[in-house]
């Protein structure tokens, strides 16, 4: 668990499916996180005490609660069905206990877990964003089951300390505890008894971790390059090492940083890595990162001055520009596809013009036109040839130098330096190199993590699938895509995908802007999995077809943009995940329209599963399950919409329940839907007239006439009234007709002729009302 990605999770009120699985992983409870087997509020006891979590949770900033856990093992065990509580029904049950309205937000997912797929909820109780303001802590409000020893006292103060939830007796203790909370969350690789040095070098203001070799070999002309790139144009401070995994670009940055120190290039160095696995004898380990969050970015710098970093976020920057602006300072940044805070990347990019500071990062992809791309690629022939006489050296190998065999090593390995290293690991347990070599090159066994072959047989039929139709796609692919390809279910894939990762013949890379999740395979690792498609026959031709049809569908007009834009404004969409959740909507709308009603499926699935708290997806969803005359489950949604109505969302989510309950033949349920509607956009006079239209067919004549009414006095007073005016005043017609009320008909047929005499441009409505001329003068 990582505190500061876990405090900006609560930050964003991120409620995706994807911080599910993080939360889930977490495997331990913390002050913004608690796991829940079930909660039943409608006993006294249980109610008290999950009020007491959720105050406590909102005195410390904010956090989540996770329901189908079990307690103590933190095991995901599921619920059998959904939680019979609405996010309007939780605060109604602790405002009843408590006496507090707090901001709580509940959404379930489906998770897939092992060979399973388990239901749970998640919970999220919202604080304030604002460190500072969290020291107003939130009191208990009423006395409830004061006789009880678990009952609630007005004025109590309930915090979570570390993963229980405590009573304090101060302002003070909280502040204390708040203290101590954020401190780790900024600096959670320090531990309490003492930092413990991440770095090879603490020599003054130059700190740099270990090298990770015993020589560098070859690249002489790409360390040049690399050597001018950081130090050529002032202009350009950020300097990104990009290249696929295995290839070297740590191995690069580590010794272009001891060659700036050794010749004292800058006077300042700071070098950290978010590298948090290597790769030893035994396999993949866990290893200590040394940056992980912008605030632990900041605590280094000034710790590299022997500044002692303070509290408050602003303060840090203000105090690092002023030692950046000083002192001419290299920041190295290793492994940054790795790091989860954006705000890194953000702050050294927008770093002022006075600062004397270069920064050079490594990643597995470009990061913006804003850098220098410094891309790596793999080794050539004469360097796989050195990297293999220097390693064979350091190992105490004797490893032949044959040119024919160099070259086969090169055409297996592709030329990464780590899947070199594999291969002399693998010599040096079979000394036979031709035996070694043959196997590598043949269609069916592979060298590279050891023994494809070997992984290969265990993988599942689904992880085979997905390893196999990887090369399909131009760049490493979401997890959407995948579904858009195969046309699998999306937990089917998340299954697989599992299994791969597990394997780590894929690996899970987050996109540091966008937050996307992708999956990446080393060329070779696809080389071997292209050599298996004769296992699944034409599935992989299939899905590169499926797939750039897809693409086709994604290249929007730009009145398509534009009218996305339109709908994020309208409907204040606000966030990244509602943003991407809304174009998946239009998608699937589009795939409906043309007949694909599995891909319109999936895509108002995946939207749900983005963005769940989103009553504009609700009502989208809603939208479509009508278009497949699915009613029963689109007043699932409708219902689930209304629920988290905003006030720019109200009249679209009513309307579309209106709809559904018209099909149900539920007229009072419609009136009071569009009643409803109305509240949120009395100026629609679309919606109005639907209204008058439902009242009417209710039985309730007057009261429409009275809608229509409301339309036509607006209508009537514009410059250029629009068909509107019409469409109310023939409805308004027939009422009047209905209620026997001559006087009245004729006035509004006078009116009509009007109408059409005064503004030409509404003549070619002229026919709705031939019912009404006909045998008049």
């Amino acid at each position: 668990m990582n505190l500061s990605v876990l405090e900006k999770m609560v930050r964003d009120g991120d409620m995706s499916i994807d911080s599910m699985r993080y939360l889930i992983n977490c495997r331990s409870e913390c002050e913004w996180l608690d796991y829940k087997e079930m909660i039943a509020l409608e006993h006294d006891k249980s109610l008290c005490d999950f009020a007491k979590d959720v105050i406590a949770i909102k005195n410390v900033g904010g956090g989540y609660i996770i329901i189908g856990v079990e307690d103590k093992t933190w095991k995901p065990i599921g619920l059998s069905t959904r939680l019979p509580y609405d996010t309007k029904l939780l605060r109604d049950k602790v405002r009843r206990a408590t006496g507090v309205d707090l901001d709580i937000d509940i959404v379930h997912h489906n998770i897939q877990i092992a060979d399973s797929s388990i239901l749970l909820g998640l919970i999220f109780i919202r604080s304030s964003r604002k460190r500072k303001k969290r020291r107003t802590p939130t009191l208990v409000n009423k006395d409830f089951c004061t006789k009880e020893v678990y009952g609630l006292r007005c004025g109590d103060i309930y915090v979570r300390n570390g993963d229980s939830t405590v009573k304090v007796k101060s302002g003070k203790e909280l502040e204390d505890l708040l203290y101590n909370l954020e401190a780790q969350a900024d600096n959670d690789s320090i531990i309490l008894s003492g930092r413990i040095s991440h770095f090879a070098i603490e020599n003054g203001t130059y700190h740099l971790l270990e090298k990770g070799y015993e020589q560098f070999i070859g690249r002489t002309k790409l360390r040049t390059e690399l050597i001018d790139a950081v130090m050529r144009d002032p202009r350009i401070w950020i300097i990104n090492v990009h290249g696929v995994g295995g290839v070297g670009k740590s191995a690069l940055v580590n010794w272009a940083v001891y060659e700036f120190y050794e010749k004292r290039s800058f006077e300042a160095i700071l070098h950290l890595t978010a590298k948090d696995t290597i790769l030893t004898a035994k396999g993949i380990e866990k290893s200590g990162r040394s940056l992980y969050s912008l605030e632990n970015l900041l605590d280094h710098i000034l710790l590299l001055f022997e500044e002692t970093p303070p509290d408050n976020l602003e303060k840090k920057k203000e105090l690092t520009i002023e030692y950046l602006s000083a002192w001419k300072t290299l920041i190295v940044l290793d492994n940054m596809e790795t790091v989860h805070d954006g705000r890194i990347l953000n702050y050294i990019q927008y770093l002022p013009d006075k600062c004397k500071v270069k920064v050079l990062i490594t990643s597995r992809q470009k990061t913006g036109s804003w850098e220098l791309p410094f891309p790596l690629n793999e080794l050539k022939l004469n360097e796989v040839q050195e990297f293999l006489e220097i390693r064979s050296k350091e190992m105490n190998l004797s490893f032949p130098s044959d040119q024919e065999i160099i070259k086969s090593v090169l055409d297996a390995t592709g030329g990464l330096p780590l899947a070199i290293q594999w291969l002399l690991g693998r010599y040096k347990i079979n000394n036979n190199i031709k035996e070694i070599i043959e196997t590598v090159i043949e269609k069916d066994s592979p060298l590279l993590e050891f023994s494809f072959r070997n992984i290969w047989n265990v993988l599942s039929k689904d992880a085979k699938a997905i390893l196999s139709i990887l090369s399909i796609f131009e760049e490493p692919p979401t997890t959407q895509q995948i579904v858009i390809a195969t046309e699998f279910q999306i937990d089917r894939i998340e299954k697989a995908l599992s299994e791969l990762l597990d394997v780590t013949l894929v690996i899970q890379n987050t996109q540091i802007y966008e937050g996307r999740v992708t999956y990446v395979a080393l060329p070779i690792t696809l080389s071997f999995a292209q050599h298996q498609l004769n296992e699944i026959g034409d599935f992989a031709s299939e899905c590169r077809q499926r797939f750039q049809k897809y693409i086709q569908l994604m290249k929007l007009q730009e009145s398509e943009i534009r009218h996305v834009r339109n709908r994020f404004e309208k409907f204040g969409l606000e966030t990244d995940n509602e943003k991407r959740a809304a174009i998946l909507c239009q998608k699937g709308e589009s795939e409906m329209f043309i007949g694909n009603v599995d891909n319109a499926e999936i895509f108002f699935k995946q939207a749900r599963d983005l963005a769940p708290q989103s009553a504009y997806i609700y009502a989208m969803s809603s939208s479509y399950e009508i278009a497949r005359n699915r009613n029963d489950k689109a007043l699932i949604y409708a219902d689930e919409a209304c629920r988290r109505v905003t006030k720019k969302t109200g009249a679209l989510c009513y309307t579309i329940k209106a709809r559904i309950l018209d099909k149900k033949q539920d007229r009072n349920g419609r009136v009071e839907a569009l009643r409803k509607a109305l509240e949120y956009d009395p100026d629609d006079y679309v919606i109005r007239h639907q209204y008058g239209v439902a009242l009417s067919c209710e039985g309730q004549t007057e009261n429409a006439i009275d809608q229509f009414t409301i339309i036509i006095d607006k209508e009537i007073n514009k410059a250029i009234p629009t068909r509107q005016l019409l469409m109310a005043l023939k409805t308004r017609m027939i009422n009047q007709k209905r209620l026997n009320r001559e006087k009245d008909f004729q006035n509004d047929l006078s009116l009509a002729r009007e109408i059409f005499n005064k503004y030409p441009h509404l003549t070619y409505e002229n026919e709705h009302f031939s019912e009404f001329f006909e045998g008049d003068d």
